[in-house]
This record gives structure tokens, C-alpha cells and sequence, in this order.
């Protein structure tokens, strides 16, 4: 039985002790001073200590949960992948997961999350990429990063208060690693409109079950949507390509 998957399990303990250590303090460390978004701590002032023991209730029991099956679920399906290919998708299934509960709670997506996962994210490409002597892949992640990035671009243009910034500057982060997994242009592109696709259906689906309980609409996060999107796509992947490019 192959290793991978248990030791992606062990590894996503201490990744959810420091994303719950994000979680208290990024959201108000980042804040902007003119901005009006509510920005509220999840549990009391004790979690800024400086090295807080780890917490099992709240959101923080969700977040070790979470990152328990997502970490284990990238290990299965990255078990015969190189150790930086398996090491890149589970940084961006740990920022994934911090960065959703973030946006879920304050309505925000951090830069300071967001931003240094990019920088490490493309360095991780193009160094991988060429060790396993395909720099084709490089243009491929950097391709699906750009669509994505540009297609929510356009819909922040359009409907500023229907897609935040924040989601669009996440998009480059998610397509980069959707792009990643493709052979060629054409497949990054699908990979990237799959992506999409389960973020807009599901995000979709929860508004229209809160307009209908509620009987009023009600600003949700969209994060925590295009992530369970992309996640699904980077798992389902080989599947999801093949199917659309056979029609």
C-alpha cells in the first residue's frame, strides 16, 4: 500500500494548527483602515498568544477536519506524483481551506495569504517543471492562471458587488495549479471552465436555498465556492478532460 496518503494525513495536523493561527490573526492584521467590511475575531483574545495551543472546537475543529480529508484525498490522487507535485496541491488545498473559513467569517480574502501561496506556487511550477524536463507545463499553469484571472476580472468589472477583487486575485492561484495538470493549451482551458462551473453551480444552488428560507437575498462569501470548485476539478481532473475534449 502506498505511503502517500497517511503521511499527506499526518502532515495536514500541524498545516490545521497554523491555518487556525491564520484564521485569528490575518483578517484583522490585514485590514485596511478605510474599509468597512466587518472584520471580527472567531474566538477571544487568548488565541493571540504567540504560539496558541491547538483548539478542537468551533471553526477550528472544522478546519482540522477539513484539512484532514482534503489532505488525504490530494494524497490519493497524487500517490505516484513527484514529491514537489504532491507538496505544490497541498499548499494550495491548505490556503484553500484557511482562506474559505477567512472569507466565510469576514468576508475576505487575505492578501497576505493569498499573495505569498502565488509567489511560492509559480516558483514550485517552473522549478518541478523543468526538473522533470516538460517546460511545456509552465506555459499551460501560466495560461489557465490568466484565463481564470480574466475571466473573473470581467465579472468584477461588471458586477463589482456580485464577485469581490479578492476572488479574482485568488483565480491566479487556482488556475495556475488547474493549468498545471493539463498537456496542452486546450486542456488548461477546459480544466479552468470546469473550475468555474462548480464554483458559479454550487455558490448558486446555497443562494438560491438562502433567498427561499430567508425570502430576501443576502451577500454570501464566494470564495469558499470557486474553492470546493477547483479542489473537485484538481481531484477529478484526468476524468473531467477527457470527457470534454472526446465531444
Amino acid at each position: 500500500m502506498n505511503a502517500v496518503p497517511l503521511i499527506c494525513a499526518v502532515a495536514s495536523l500541524p498545516v490545521g494548527w497554523f491555518g487556525g493561527v491564520l484564521i485569528d490573526r490575518v483578517p484583522v492584521d490585514d485590514a485596511d483602515e478605510d474599509d468597512d467590511r466587518p472584520v471580527r475575531l472567531m474566538i477571544d483574545d487568548r488565541s493571540l498568544r504567540p504560539l496558541p495551543g491547538v483548539r478542537l472546537r468551533g471553526w477550528h475543529l472544522f478546519v482540522h477536519l477539513a484539512m484532514l480529508v482534503a489532505f488525504t484525498l490530494v494524497g490519493i490522487r497524487f500517490e505516484s506524483a513527484p514529491f514537489l507535485v504532491i507538496v505544490g496541491y497541498l499548499l494550495l488545498t491548505a490556503m484553500l481551506v484557511t482562506v474559505s473559513v477567512i472569507d466565510i467569517d469576514c468576508y475576505r480574502l487575505p492578501d497576505r495569504i493569498v499573495f505569498p501561496t502565488l509567489g511560492a506556487s509559480v516558483l514550485l511550477v517552473v522549478v518541478e517543471s523543468i526538473r522533470q524536463g516538460q517546460p511545456g507545463q509552465i506555459r499551460y499553469a501560466l495560461a489557465g492562471a490568466g484565463v481564470y484571472f480574466g475571466f473573473l476580472l470581467l465579472v468584477h468589472l461588471i458586477s463589482p458587488n456580485g464577485m469581490g477583487f479578492g476572488d479574482v486575485k485568488l483565480a491566479l492561484v487556482m488556475g495556475l495549479y488547474a493549468g498545471w495538470l493539463a498537456t496542452t493549451y486546450s486542456g488548461a482551458l477546459v480544466l479552468v471552465l470546469w473550475c468555474m462551473l462548480v464554483g458559479f453551480l454550487s455558490g448558486s444552488v446555497v443562494g438560491i436555498v438562502l433567498l427561499v428560507r430567508r425570502g430576501r437575498s443576502r451577500h454570501i462569501p464566494f470564495g469558499p465556492f470557486l474553492a470546493l470548485g477547483c479542489l473537485t476539478v484538481i481531484l477529478l481532473a484526468a476524468h473531467l478532460t477527457t470527457v470534454a475534449l472526446s465531444y
